[in-house]
This record gives structure tokens, C-alpha cells and sequence, in this order.
């Protein structure tokens, strides 16, 4: 019985380390939450892998920088081409239209 006990627990263990792992692992991503209409209205377009993201044309009416760890950076052009724009080093939030077309994610 007692060999049985410990493996459970072992066992258990070894889940909740993962779970708590993968649980934080999400939740430090930064992301970048685009919307088609102005004033954060339509529907709208999430970024957060690392590297170079571009931003669907049809979704820049406004954005929503949240920033869990990552610092991201915006170009003006495709495929985080020509020279920087901006860096997001915190959350930051526009219901105005922006030019961006794409954003590097510093991971």
C-alpha cells in the first residue's frame, strides 16, 4: 500500500507542476488586440507569438497593447521591414487608427 501512496503522489505532483508551468507560461505572453471599427468596435485580430507578426489591413481602427513581460515593437511596414516605429515597454491603449503594419514581439 504504501509504495502505491507514494506513487499517486508522486504522480500528482508531477501534473500540478506542469499545470502550474503551463498556467504561468500562457499568462506572461504579451499580446496586441487589433479592432476593424473605430473606438474598439467590430470585431478584432490578436498577436502574441514571438518574433514578427504582421496586422491584418482590415484590423486598424484602434489597438490594445497588454504587456505581460514581452516589450514589442511596431513598423510601418510588412514583415517588420525598414526601421522601428515604436517599442510597447508597457500596456498602452488607442481608439484611434494607427499606420502599423506589423509588430515584433521581443521574446
Amino acid at each position: 500500500m504504501r509504495i502505491r501512496r507514494t506513487l499517486r503522489t508522486a504522480i500528482t505532483s508531477t501534473v500540478m507542476t506542469g499545470v502550474f508551468v503551463l498556467g504561468t507560461g500562457v499568462a506572461s505572453a504579451s499580446s496586441f488586440l487589433s479592432w476593424e471599427g473605430p473606438q474598439n468596435t467590430g470585431r478584432a485580430k490578436e498577436v502574441f507569438a514571438c518574433g514578427c507578426n504582421n496586422i491584418d489591413p482590415n484590423f486598424r481602427a484602434a489597438y490594445r497593447f497588454k504587456h505581460t513581460g514581452q516589450d514589442a515593437t511596431m513598423y510601418n511596414q510588412d514583415n517588420c521591414q525598414g526601421q522601428s516605429h515604436f517599442t510597447f515597454h508597457g500596456s498602452q491603449e488607442s481608439r484611434d487608427p494607427f499606420g502599423w503594419r506589423s509588430v515584433f514581439f521581443h521574446c
